[in-house]
């Protein structure tokens, strides 16, 4: 294969994650878009840990940087917050896939869920517990962990477009 063409499926393989993290984006701040009992899943940080798994440490950092700035956006927080907790996050879990883990759905389940907790505790830390609002536990227990549970049960359809996409676009053999 000669490098335009070489050139090309890479372009088009990250302009389809940059699309596929927009559509994330967006499914990720519709209103009432699969909402469980007042719950709505993060769609943004499970997408952006299964590009990390399969596109390797520094393009699953970049994503990961990406993902986090969206994140802020949607999340009204200050800019770069969830961008450089998501990028370290991705990091990790790049490298622990390429070196320790398979790369399946279940793992990527429980990495999502473990990276979700981490990053909406630091959230609820630095938002909630340290300004001293009433009835932390009740939110706490009652709406971040059903969205970690619910965001990291749906991992499944992000793995699988990843997949998808990093297949669609491998060089052939």
């Amino acid at each position: 294969m000669d490098a335009r063409k070489r050139t090309l499926r890479l372009v088009a393989k990250h302009g389809c994650f940059v699309l596929a993290l927009l559509l994330a984006y967006v499914l990720q701040t519709m209103p009432g878009f699969l909402s469980f009992f007042g719950v709505k899943p993060l769609f943004l940080v499970p997408l952006a840990l299964c590009i990390a798994a399969y596109e390797g440490a520094f393009a699953g950092a970049i994503y990961g940087a990406l993902a986090g700035l969206l994140w802020d956006i949607a999340a009204g927080r200050v800019t770069g917050f969830f961008a450089i907790l998501l990028m370290a996050c991705c990091f990790l879990v790049s490298v622990a896939v390429s070196m320790y883990l398979r790369n399946t759905v279940l793992n990527l389940s429980l990495l999502s869920a473990g990276v979700l907790l981490l990053l909406c505790t630091i959230d609820f830390m630095f938002s909630y517990l340290l300004r001293g609002y009433a009835g932390l536990a009740h939110l706490y227990f009652f709406q971040l962990l059903p969205i970690v549970v619910f965001s990291a049960f749906l991992t499944f359809a992000p793995w699988l477009l990843a997949r998808k996409i990093s297949h669609a676009f491998a060089p052939p053999d």
